[in-house]
């Protein structure tokens, strides 16, 4: 690595890694734990309704007592727990979370809010069992993936395991999916198509990232064409509006390389939409 480089990637790890930033917050009425710079700074921009409101409305409008939620890519577990509180004690919510410093952090999350009905598994999701590399980024953990690295600079890898959610939860009953993992979607649901087969009502709450499936090694035609192949429909989450292949060619193109955003699969119209 060029010797400015290595230079600069250092100064960023240390900085984010300093002590000031291990802290707390309270988010959604919520007190979350900081590890890092990056991470306090995702928690105050959801504080100040800059990041996630959206995503908030939308869990709080599709989660009663009693749901039964899979958050696949937890990282500090805000949402895990917002969806925990939603479900309450006759609710489960099963959380995976592979980055291990992430990880970690979740769990302190869950004790700090007593969030009792949040299962933590450090696992990543796919469509076969594995030993993999998860490239960690040091200026962004939420852009953390499996598949392909850019390269090193502000990249670090960890071996971590990967699961099949098919024979890891044999016959699991479930409402609602979350997952964002940064373009492995249809590796994740390739292994769980079983459980989206046998939960007829369940919804599937996914990042929708043309550039992060093609560095997963896919594209969004297959995973839209997997979704489409076992019955699923695609909604937009905010609107309830059902995107047919000619809306998703367009929304693609929009997206461009770098755009992402979330999408909804569901057999039937979300709650309260058409």
């Amino acid at each position: 690595m060029n010797p400015l480089f290595r230079a600069l990637d250092w100064s960023a790890t240390a900085f984010n890694h300093a002590p000031w930033w291990k802290q707390g917050c309270t988010v959604w009425e919520q007190r979350m734990f900081s590890p890092t710079f990056e991470r306090w700074l995702y928690l105050r921009l959801h504080r100040l309704g800059l990041m996630g409101r959206t995503e908030r409305d939308f869990f709080q409008m599709q989660i009663r007592p009693g749901t039964r939620v899979l958050d696949i890519g937890a990282n500090l577990g805000l949402y895990s727990i917002l969806m925990g509180r939603r479900a309450g004690p006759t609710g489960r919510v099963i959380a995976f979370e592979p980055d291990p410093d992430l990880f970690a952090a979740l769990q302190q999350n869950i004790r700090l809010n007593h969030a009792d009905m949040v299962e933590v598994h450090n696992l990543a999701l796919g469509s076969s069992p594995a030993t993999l590399t998860l490239h960690r980024s040091v200026l962004n953990s939420g852009d953390n993936h499996l598949g392909e690295s850019e390269g090193s600079l502000f990249r670090r890898g960890v071996a971590v395991e990967v699961v099949c959610l098919d024979w890891f939860l044999p016959g699991l009953a479930v409402d609602l999916v979350k997952i964002d993992v940064q373009g492995w979607e249809l590796e994740v649901l390739r292994g769980m198509e079983l459980t989206l087969k046998e939960n007829a009502g369940v919804h599937v709450y996914f990042e929708f990232s043309p550039l992060g499936y093609v560095r997963a090694g896919s594209t969004y035609r297959e995973l839209i064409g997997f979704l489409r192949g076992i019955g699923f429909r695609i909604f937009d989450p905010s609107a309830g509006t059902e995107l047919d292949d000619g809306a998703i060619e367009r929304l693609a193109a929009s997206l461009g390389r770098k755009g992402y955003l979330n999408l909804l699969a569901a057999r039937r119209p979300p709650e309260g939409r058409p």
